[in-house]
């Protein structure tokens, strides 16, 4: 599921799944919303960014269900973002193995589920399978995985993601308005003197599309360290290596791998500024309070930019760029969208939401 978006043989197989839920839904009526519900499945499986932004609406629908046990049903992927969120049992499923998904979720013993994926038929399959009295989940355009949901609701490519899962909420009858919010523990070791962040690697489907030049990060670096702040390079463990090479151009600081999630709410929230490309550490930054700046080529601000009001996007200048929606729409559209970003717009926002005082 992590690579399920490149992978062209296992985006067949979650194909399959829409004739199997389109045929399972001719002997299965759509029921009505139990009366009592004690224990709630939310399905978000896949997706750092996705699940920091699912954070804001799990926080309202905990508020507005006292009484009700939250089950997040999780991914290995965002598995490690979701354990930021307060108030939930949390449960990791071996996507790899679907049977054994299915099962997972059975054994919870959920009431209703509230499916928040967008595209994975695997999703319906197990909002389907999991016993459940009750099941919203999205309809979205020409995935075929909404025929067995109880309720399906409509989802929007002309509003942001966090927008569409307060919709699903707003489904089960739930209002939804809160932005995501991490507090800083203050138990983790920051840097010594001011430091900016940089994050330069995307996830997801073809990500070196959402890559900035090397070229433009290396002037951003001059002119923000030109007044003594320290420029610290984040990124996965696996993006250890190539940060390093990236840090020395730079003169920067190396921080790839280095930090769990929870460590990260505090060495973001601390910083002065966050610049990050479209990825699940721009909404975790913004999620932490820091001044955040995202860069958006293929990425729609519309749909994924960051949120709240110390974060600012910048867009490509190029035309036709913006034009991901579900994160796999690249077909022939442009590829240089990222080089659309200038240096100049990117320091004009710095210095709007980023500048010190």
């Amino acid at each position: 599921m992590a690579g399920l978006r490149g992978n062209r043989a296992a985006r067949a197989l979650d194909r399959s799944a829409s004739p199997a839920l389109w045929a399972a839904s001719l002997v299965r009526r759509r029921r009505p919303k139990p009366d009592s519900v004690s224990r709630l499945g939310l399905l978000k499986t896949n997706a750092i960014g996705d699940t920091i932004l699912l954070s804001a609406v799990v926080g309202d629908l905990r508020g507005a269900l006292p009484d009700t046990e939250l089950v997040l049903f999780t991914g290995p992927a965002n598995t490690a973002a979701a354990e930021l969120i307060d108030g939930v049992k949390l449960v990791s499923l071996p996507l790899a193995k679907p049977h054994r998904a299915i099962q997972a979720v059975r054994a919870e013993r959920v009431d209703a589920v509230l499916d928040f994926g967008a595209w994975p038929r695997l999703n319906a399959v197990l909002a389907a399978t999991a016993g459940a009295k009750y099941t919203v989940g999205f309809k979205t355009a020409s995935q075929g995985r909404h025929y067995c949901y109880d309720l399906a609701v409509e989802h929007s490519a002309r509003v942001h993601e966090l927008d569409n899962y307060r919709a699903i909420a707003r489904g089960y009858g739930v209002t939804s308005t809160s932005l995501p919010s991490f507090r800083a523990s203050g138990a983790s070791e920051l840097p010594r003197r001011p430091y900016a962040v940089f994050h330069l690697w995307p996830g997801g489907n073809r990500s070196e599309l959402k890559e900035w030049p090397t070229s433009s990060w290396r002037e951003l670096a001059r002119r923000v360290g030109d007044n003594g702040t320290m420029i610290l390079l984040t990124g996965a463990p696996d993006d250890r290596e190539r940060t390093g090479r990236v840090a020395t151009e730079l003169g920067a600081v190396n921080a790839a791998g280095r930090y769990t999630f929870h460590e990260l709410v505090d060495v973001l929230g601390a910083s002065e500024c966050v610049v990050s490309v479209n990825t699940g550490l721009m909404h975790l930054a913004a999620a932490a309070g820091a001044p955040t700046v995202g860069l958006n080529g293929p990425t729609a601000e519309h749909r994924w930019g960051p949120l709240g009001a110390r974060s600012r996007s910048v867009n490509s200048a190029y035309a036709g760029c913006g034009y991901l929606n579900l994160g796999s729409e690249y077909g022939s559209h442009r590829a240089d969208c990222m080089e659309g970003i200038s240096v100049d717009a990117v320091v004009a926002a710095i210095e709007e939401v980023c500048a010190r005082g």
